[in-house]
């Protein structure tokens, strides 16, 4: 006689908690990084984040920046993510779409 083992297919959610960062009170004088992955339309609304900024915040200056792994779509590595974190002191990503 056979035996048949049935499996469940539902995979168990995984859950994360991350803690906010700690939002500065204002952005004058400050680094602010731009993280773009090279999806289309992510650096016009990189651009316009830019330009909005630089006319709100005094003293405001930019980083560009992208991840060091892919091709047509960048990923950050942790190492990125600690280059961009000790070079900035906040950080917009996007991710298009």
């Amino acid at each position: 006689m056979a035996t048949l083992k049935v499996l469940n297919p539902v995979a168990e959610p995984v859950e994360s908690h991350f803690e906010r960062a700690v939002r500065p009170a204002s952005l004058e004088g400050k680094r602010v990084g731009l993280y773009w992955n090279m999806k289309s339309g992510g650096e016009a609304a990189l651009d316009r984040v830019e330009e909005l900024l630089r006319a709100r915040y005094a003293g405001v200056t930019f980083a560009r920046a992208q991840g060091s792994v892919g091709f047509l779509m960048r990923h950050a590595t942790a190492a990125d993510a600690a280059r961009i974190a000790a070079e900035c002191n906040v950080v917009v990503g996007t991710t298009a779409d």
